[in-house]
């Protein structure tokens, strides 16, 4: 008989306790509502920190930063000034989803994480944890020589055609481009606006136009 008190009153804490955080991840979720904002701290200390809900568990690195890609071109005597290849692309894929604007945009960002050695090889970060003074993780290895190689080719490849766009085909002598990384503010002050993240630039070297 107490056996049986003993495991109704088990069976009645494991539902009360399942319902409570249903109920509490629930609101965690929901958009802002009054409801959420009167209950927020309450809500927040029981899932926080086992039971948060983010990305992590599909996406354990999530990409925090944006890069954008600008271009000036030299034409004999005359530089022109820096201009914007990613905005305009970008404005383009979101007014018309269906527009190749996606694809070739990720050419572009493809480029910049190889030539800034920001690629996705799950196998570095556990060498560089096991061995900090590896090849790999201070930058001098043969494959990321290779990857810095090709970033810098289609970032080249790139910016010579927008030049021909720009001046016409083959007045071109050379081209630079300039990556702005920008990192917004955290997750946690996602409400605040991107302008008070941090951005900075990287200039490339001033390379030979590619023609076609």
């Amino acid at each position: 008989m107490v056996r049986i008190i003993g495991l109704r009153v088990f069976i009645i804490l494991v539902v009360g306790v399942s319902a409570v955080y249903v109920a509490n991840i629930f609101v965690y979720l929901t958009p802002p509502n009054p409801v959420k904002a009167q209950w927020l701290p309450v809500v927040t200390r029981l899932a926080h920190p086992l039971f948060a809900q983010n990305w992590h568990l599909f996406a354990p690195d999530p990409v925090r930063m944006n890069h954008v890609l600008t271009v000036r071109c030299r034409l004999g005597t005359t530089v022109t000034a820096w201009h914007d290849l990613t905005k305009p692309m970008l404005a383009r894929h979101h007014r018309t989803r269906m527009s190749p604007m996606s694809r070739l945009l990720r050419v572009h960002q493809n480029a910049i994480r190889l030539y800034l050695g920001w690629t996705a090889d799950e196998w570095r970060p556990l060498v560089c944890r096991r061995d900090p003074r590896s090849p790999a993780c201070r930058g001098d290895g043969a494959d990321l020589a290779q990857e810095r190689e090709m970033g810098a080719h289609l970032l080249r490849r790139s910016a010579s055609l927008f030049c021909d766009g720009l001046a016409g085909r083959g007045r071109t002598e050379a081209v630079q481009m300039r990556v702005l990384i920008h990192q917004p503010p955290f997750w946690s002050r996602r409400d605040r606006p991107d302008s008070e993240g941090h951005t900075r630039f990287i200039s490339l070297p001033w390379m030979a136009y590619q023609p076609r």
